[in-house]
């Protein structure tokens, strides 16, 4: 007999409602999971990666001095899959020496390119991409835990479509694993004072032991994680006739971080082997900690770490570099030698999607989450806010990349805002899924151009190069990307002007390789097969990257960008078509090429090129400079002396006028007058 009872539809509510939400929850990770792996596959690699791929491959044999501008941990991780792979080596012998950075970059790039790229960029992305789903898990769990289911899947809907999170989340740096390790860390925190537990207190340790060793920046865990148990105290203080209890509980909460900074202090020795040096061979300090921190106001605490050997010599050298380190930049092509406090907040500003700013705005003006979660809101803005505030006083301005750990910590500040206004107006939920609909789509528009993403208010991905000329648009991963225009397009005649190295250029794609400032300054040392001089006519199809255009870049490519362009790439190259006069690029050529062959010892060949370069552009300091070089290692002394004389002069005539031609300013770089002179006038002396 067929039964025709009903189901009761509050049983059938309390079924389908959970099934529902865990479907979104599984779709949600799903396409995170999608857009990391099309990022992962679809762009080549970073200017950043070559180094950190042989870094962490040198890792597993003991050297840690490749590359101690970072901790190792992130690093080895990400390479472990490459370890027993018949590989093409550096050469030299593994922890034998301490590598420079040119020689680290210049063998880094080697190392991808003699092995076969994706051969060895591809797994080494997979330890990043496992951290950033691991972050989003760590969010939704903390989302949930913290204001509840529907926080927890907005949380996770802001995260998975946030284009700077899937931009750097499959990248072999160290960016994304320390944001996983700070936010694992606090999060961990959060729910030890809620529940002390010895495996809580153990979790919060490795937490911070994660963090620590995989970048620099991850120290900050330490002032951080002090306000935050200062604050558990200050915010549940005893009343007037239980002050014992204060006293008890303050010695409770230093007992709390000693214990977790231990813990996260061996950590770190434990990744460097328990070994001091930086080189498993030696005895004595191997890397002048002292020299790096001249003139820096922290020389007397970390010069104190370096001396009582309390941390890993490599580790402090690191975080010697990362105090001192600064970075020239381009914000609206206005050129600015030094950081600007300014800077990453317009960064997060541009870069960030629109829904995430709006709904970050309202999460931070609802004053009621303050008063009924205030835990939660201590625990969510005093690590982003500190994090931020140290940013803002950082003269290392290269990208929003530095600014991802603050992300998870807004990103559930937003969605508990939001959803607390949701709940209270029935026309707000339905505003926010709009807008959750407009940022997944904003997110679909940008793939696979997440790095150069800029957000709507700032007229989208093609217009972030006019806002900023570094890692925030351009940083060598479109590649791939100018390889399908080739291939799209049946491009038979091109040239390319490339960020970053030439060596992995031509990997990637077939054009006739142009110097850039930066890039080919780099590169031109490693390039085995010594260049071709450009004509000073060319014909065809020509990418730029934006790195090259001026002002950023140089005046050699102004008959180029001066025309046109037919179209845009990924958001950083620029493609033209047609016969171009370029003397000025073609007198560079032969530099670069003079430098080669001088490197080569074939200084007579040297020579040559340096005139031809003199001949097509003789009122240009940098043609008589390499030519000075070029003729004094030939021992033609006298001649030597007068053009590089020479180079001083013309370029002492056009020092005034060099910014609007575009001559490089990056500090170290000869090609920016000062360095020029200072280079000039060395090499004057030598030749007495």
């Amino acid at each position: 007999m067929q039964n025709n009872r009903a189901i009761n539809p509050r049983v059938q509510r309390r079924f389908v409602a959970p099934c529902f939400y865990i479907v979104i929850v599984v779709i949600l990770f799903g396409l995170f999971a999608f857009q990391l792996w099309v990022h992962a596959t679809r762009t080549s690699a970073t200017v950043f990666e070559p180094i950190h791929i042989l870094a962490g491959y040198l890792h597993w044999c003991g050297d840690f001095g490749f590359n101690p501008q970072h901790p190792p941990l992130s690093k080895m991780l990400a390479t472990a899959p490459l370890i027993g792979k018949d590989l093409v080596k550096p050469p030299w012998d593994c922890g034998s020496k301490i590598t420079s950075n040119a020689d680290s970059y210049f063998f880094g790039n080697l190392f991808l390119v003699r092995n076969g790229v994706d051969k060895l960029l591809i797994p080494a992305r997979v330890l990043p991409t496992l951290m950033s789903l691991l972050l989003a898990l760590l969010v939704f769990a903390a989302a949930n835990e913290m204001f509840g289911r529907w926080a927890a899947v907005t949380a996770l809907a802001l995260l998975v479509f946030e284009p700077n999170l899937i931009a750097h989340g499959t990248l072999v740096t160290p960016d994304m694993p320390v944001a996983a390790g700070l936010f694992a860390a606090i999060y961990a925190l959060y729910r030890y004072v809620k529940s002390p537990t010895i495996v809580r207190l153990l979790t919060s340790g490795l937490a911070v032991g994660l963090t620590l060793t995989v970048k620099h920046s991850g120290l900050l865990i330490v002032p951080i994680f002090v306000l935050l148990l200062l604050g558990e105290t200050v915010l549940s203080p005893p009343s007037r006739h239980e002050q014992p209890r204060l006293v008890r509980q303050c010695l409770r909460q230093i007992a709390v971080c000693a214990a977790i900074f231990f813990i996260g202090f061996v950590l770190v020795w434990a990744v460097y082997g328990f070994r001091y040096y930086a080189l498993p061979s030696a005895t004595t300090n191997t890397i002048s900690v002292e020299n790096r921190l001249a003139r820096s106001p922290f020389a007397s605490v970390v010069g104190l770490i370096n001396r009582s050997h309390f941390l890993p010599e490599s580790y402090t050298y690191g975080l010697a570099d990362a105090l001192t380190s600064g970075r020239p930049n381009y914000i609206f092509d206005h050129f600015n030698p030094t950081g600007k406090w300014f800077y990453f907040p317009l960064a997060f500003v541009v870069k960030t999607s629109v829904a995430l700013l709006v709904f970050l705005a309202i999460g931070l003006l609802t004053v009621k989450l303050y008063r009924e979660r205030r835990r939660e809101m201590v625990f969510l803005l005093l690590p982003a806010g500190v994090y931020f505030a140290v940013c803002l006083l950082s003269s290392f301005n290269n990208g929003v990349r530095h600014l991802l750990p603050v992300y998870p910590f807004f990103i559930i500040t937003a969605a508990a805002g939001i959803c607390f206004w949701s709940r209270k107006y029935q026309a707000v939920k339905y505003t926010v899924i709009a807008l959750l609909l407009f940022h997944a789509t904003a997110t679909a528009r940008a793939a696979p151009n997440y790095i150069a993403f800029a957000n709507d208010f700032w007229g989208g991905t093609n217009n972030s190069y006019r806002i900023f000329r570094d890692s925030n648009v351009e940083a060598q991963q479109n590649l791939k990307l100018v390889a399908g225009y080739i291939a799209r397009e049946d491009v038979r005649d091109c040239w390319f002007a490339a960020y970053g190295s030439a060596d992995l250029a031509r990997a990637y794609q077939p054009c006739s390789m142009m110097p850039t400032l930066l890039g080919f300054w780099y590169t031109v040392n490693v390039l085995e097969p010594v260049i071709e001089p450009v004509p000073p006519i060319i014909e065809g199809t020509v990418f730029l990257s934006v790195k090259v255009l001026p002002p950023s870049g140089g005046a050699e490519y102004l008959p180029i960008a001066q025309t046109t362009p037919l179209a845009q790439i990924g958001g950083s190259v620029f493609v033209y078509r047609g016969r171009f006069q370029v003397p000025l690029l073609a007198a560079l050529s032969h530099t670069r090429r003079a430098q080669q062959l001088v490197r080569r010892e074939r200084f007579e060949e040297a020579v040559a090129d340096g005139r031809k370069a003199v001949e097509l552009a003789p009122d240009d300091p940098r043609t008589h400079f390499w030519l000075g070089m070029a003729l004094a290692r030939a021992a033609q002394t006298d001649e030597a002396r007068r053009e590089l004389q020479t180079a001083i002069q013309i370029g002492q005539r056009r020092q005034e006028y060099l910014p609007s031609a575009g001559v490089a300013r990056w500090r170290g770089d000869v090609d920016d007058f000062p360095g020029l002179r200072s280079g000039a006038q060395r090499e004057l002396k030598r030749l007495e």
